[in-house]
């Protein structure tokens, strides 16, 4: 399958401008303590992971509905299922990808 999308690279996209593009990442230790201040998160993916991950979030995004998530698990031997156009490795930790309506960025600075 080949996929083309052109997306122009515009000085002034409606995301940019409004500052509405904000996202939370938290990270939870085995016992689902918060330690996102203390920790560290890499991602790493290979180029068809992006198309299939991006393409599945382009496609989330269009049926957006707060709440609606998915849990992306490491694959197994037994189990090897792909999530949101991705597979996890065996030594990864599980991925969550929710919508959630968040605040323009700089709601996040005021006191």
């Amino acid at each position: 399958m080949k996929y083309l999308i052109d997306i122009e690279n515009d000085e002034s996209d409606d995301f940019e401008r409004l500052a509405d593009n904000v996202g939370v990442l938290q990270v939870f230790d085995s016992n689902g303590n918060e330690i996102t201040k203390s920790s560290k998160v890499s991602l790493f993916l290979s180029k068809n992971a992006l198309i299939g991950l991006g393409t599945e979030l382009i496609r989330l995004a269009h049926n957006y509905k707060e709440g609606k998530h998915y849990h992306i698990e490491p694959a197994s031997k037994e189990m090897m299922v792909q999530t949101l156009g991705v597979f996890l490795t065996p030594d990864s930790c599980e991925l969550i990808v929710g919508c959630s309506d968040e605040k323009v960025i700089d709601d996040y600075f005021k006191e």
